[in-house]
């Protein structure tokens, strides 16, 4: 016959296995809390590193080759810029989001997996870079074929450190991440500035230094991880985020083009040295750039966390937060740089740029805005819901195609500015409308974990071994 429980012991032991519960997960959450933080500051100041380095090349740029050869450096960095959208979406953007629900060798092989997949998407891009250099070449005299040849190296280059460095991020080696951004950008900068002061600065010349820069910020992650990519795993990778990729690939076209395209479309509107002006007065919008930029290295990966451990649901009151403290808090940012526009203007590009004031301070609150819309697509990404993403983009380019025309003529490069306000204005718009409308679906998808209720028969078993040895 069974020996009675002891009531007393029993709620002993259940006392002592909820404290330890209780322990276990706060001690995660700290962890947690503590590794998000860490992230998040060194992306800051990677970011820092970037945005300081970036701006400062302007001013060594529009100096050396005038607002004109300006113009064209930013066109032809718009193609970049482009490529590099690609390569965010077909590659980075997957690998952010699958790689963290993954552990231990799974986890690698998904990563060289990855690291093959980009290597011959820069190859590709390299390549299509030469032909769509070559093309333009017979339609306009803006580059040379030697520029041209600058161009696509540094297209196939700037995409794999691109990758390196979230790579870094994600494996949470963070200070790999600033030493190779530091030789790709401080480095770059460093040079620029040599080639000015001995006045050797050139187009071709310009898009060189980006390119062996980057190749060797690239070439540390086969020194200091070992990490080669593995064609072995190719399939398989490519199987798990053939979806992601292709949705997110197809969208960040439509993206792009009612981004970047539309600068290349105004052109034709307000002329390269008008291109140039924006181009420059976006630097001034530096603190803010900076805060906005760095997100893409931390705000996947902890939506991903966060997806794991609360469900949607968290995610979802984690970007709500963060659009809330954004808008407050780089709003605030906007002050100093609105007050004192004008003379900044002139002390660090001269007279001929003052006259670009009022679009830079539509581009303040574009990236204000901007903010938002890259919340709600993480937020989307994490939780699979690509077509959210690809409608928003497209009601985004439509958009901007629609009113360009019309507001460029009117307003020149204020009104070109607008045109790209709206755009986001739009995705922000829908992306609320859509959540609004399947707020239960997407809810479903990643549920919030819910305590489940102490079973008591469980600590049976464990109470009659412990009696048992009281008796022996």
């Amino acid at each position: 016959m069974i020996k009675s429980l002891n009531p007393r012991r029993s709620w002993r032991i259940l006392l002592a296995d909820r404290l330890r519960n209780f322990v276990s997960s706060g001690t995660s959450s700290i962890k947690l809390a503590k590794i998000g933080f860490s992230r998040s500051s060194v992306a800051l100041a990677d970011q820092a590193l970037i945005s300081g380095s970036n701006f400062l090349a302007n001013i060594v740029l529009v100096r050396g080759l005038g607002l004109n050869g300006f113009g064209k450096y930013f066109l032809a960095y718009a193609v970049i810029l482009y490529a590099n959208a690609v390569q965010m979406s077909f590659v980075t953007a997957p690998m952010l989001t699958i790689a963290p629900m993954l552990d231990g060798e799974e986890k690698r092989s998904f990563l060289k997996g990855m690291l093959a997949i980009q290597v011959l998407a820069s190859l590709l891009l390299l390549l299509l870079g030469v032909v769509a250099g070559v093309v333009i070449h017979h339609y306009t005299d803006y580059y040379s074929y030697q520029c041209i040849l600058a161009v696509a190296s540094a297209i196939g280059a700037f995409q794999a450190q691109d990758w390196i460095r979230r790579y870094y991020f994600l494996v949470n080696k963070k200070h790999l991440a600033v030493v190779s951004d530091c030789i790709s950008y401080f480095a770059q900068l460093v040079i620029l500035a040599l080639l000015w002061r001995l006045n050797m600065l050139t187009l071709s010349r310009t898009f060189w230094t980006m390119s062996l820069t980057s190749l060797a910020a690239f070439l540390m992650g086969p020194l200091t991880d070992r990490i080669l990519p593995s064609f072995n795993h190719l399939e398989s990778t490519w199987k798990e985020c053939r979806v992601l990729s292709r949705d997110l690939l197809v969208s960040n076209q439509v993206r792009w083009f009612g981004d970047q395209g539309i600068l290349m479309i105004a052109t034709g509107i307000v002329g390269p040295s008008g291109i140039g002006g924006l181009r420059a007065t976006q630097s001034l919008a530096g603190p803010v750039s900076l805060v906005l930029t760095s997100l893409d290295n931390v705000l996947p990966l902890k939506i991903a966390d966060i997806l794991k451990a609360k469900g949607t649901p968290g995610a979802y009151r984690f970007t709500r937060s963060a659009m809330l403290f954004a808008a407050v808090g780089l709003g605030s940012l906007l002050v100093p740089v609105a007050v004192f526009g004008r003379p900044l203007l002139r002390l660090v590009y001269g007279p001929a740029v003052v006259a670009f004031y009022v679009p830079m301070l539509l581009q303040l609150v574009n990236i204000v805005v901007g903010i938002a819309t890259r919340l709600w697509f993480y937020l989307y990404r994490g939780v699979r819901d690509t077509r959210a993403i690809l409608r928003a983009n497209f009601l985004c380019a439509m958009t901007s195609v629609a009113t360009v025309y019309i507001l460029g003529h009117f307003w020149g490069a204020s009104g070109i500015v607008l045109t790209s306000l709206l755009g986001q204005v739009a995705i922000v718009a829908y992306c609320t409308l859509h959540w609004r409308r399947y707020r239960q679906e997407l809810m479903a998808r990643y549920p919030e974990p819910s305590e489940a209720p102490y079973d008591v028969t469980q600590i049976v078993p464990k109470l009659r071994i412990h009696d048992a040895a009281e008796r022996s």
